[in-house]
């Protein structure tokens, strides 16, 4: 469970009474949950499948803000001074959600401190991963950003109960796009990557092999 997994981190009973106040619906890949401008407060749970949070740059590119996972919230933040959703939420695989409208969430966490202590921890985790996404932009070389990347999303998929690293979906467009590179660059780190021997590529799947090794590269300095 990760720092962001909201639902992981409400007991049975709460968590179950949470879902209640929404509405479930499925989207296909690549189906936006909503787009920037859309209107509504409206709430989004995550139960399957993975999404993710972005814009589009001045000169047309989509930048990758953050990736979504089973049991992650999202929406809550997103409607500043009613001018609508500031972000596009898009699916990348087939996705389960629920849907929960804006003045159930508000009364469900005034009726439930502690879930609302968690919400805050949740958004605080969030707000530090864009940061720390912010300064290794800045920073960091190409090699170092995919690095940190796939390190960051290794812990995010890595279940500690069977201590088994499982394959992440990504493709290399994905990764170009949240680590600002072109595609060809993030294709070139990856094979370099795969020929060391840290991770194995099949099919927009990437199991890390190397945990140590990645995490060598992410922290060598520029």
């Amino acid at each position: 469970m990760t720092n962001t997994d909201f639902l992981g981190q409400l007991d049975t009973d709460r968590r179950a009474e949470f879902l209640a106040l929404g509405t479930p619906f499925r989207l296909r890949k690549g189906q936006f949950v909503f787009r920037i401008g859309d209107a509504g407060d409206a709430v989004f749970a995550l139960l399957s499948g993975r999404i993710k949070t972005c814009k589009i740059s001045p000169g047309g590119r989509e930048v990758i803000l953050w990736f979504g996972f089973p049991g992650e919230v999202f929406g809550m933040v997103d409607t500043p001074h009613h001018k609508g959703r500031m972000v596009h939420i898009q699916t990348c695989e087939q996705a389960e959600l629920v849907k929960i409208e804006g003045a159930h969430f508000r009364r469900f966490l005034a009726l439930h401190a502690d879930v609302a202590q968690t919400c805050i921890r949740v958004m605080a985790s969030r707000l530090g991963m864009l940061a720390n996404r912010l300064v290794y932009l800045m920073a960091d070389d190409a090699e170092a950003r995919i690095a940190k990347l796939l390190v960051d999303l290794a812990n995010r998929y890595h279940d500690p109960k069977d201590g088994v690293e499982h394959p992440i979906g990504l493709t290399h467009q994905e990764i170009a796009d949240i680590t600002g590179v072109q595609r060809q660059t993030a294709t070139r780190i990856l094979g370099k990557f795969t020929q060391r021997g840290a991770l194995v590529m099949h099919y927009r799947k990437i199991l890390i092999k190397d945990r140590e090794l990645l995490t060598r590269y992410a922290a060598r300095p520029v």
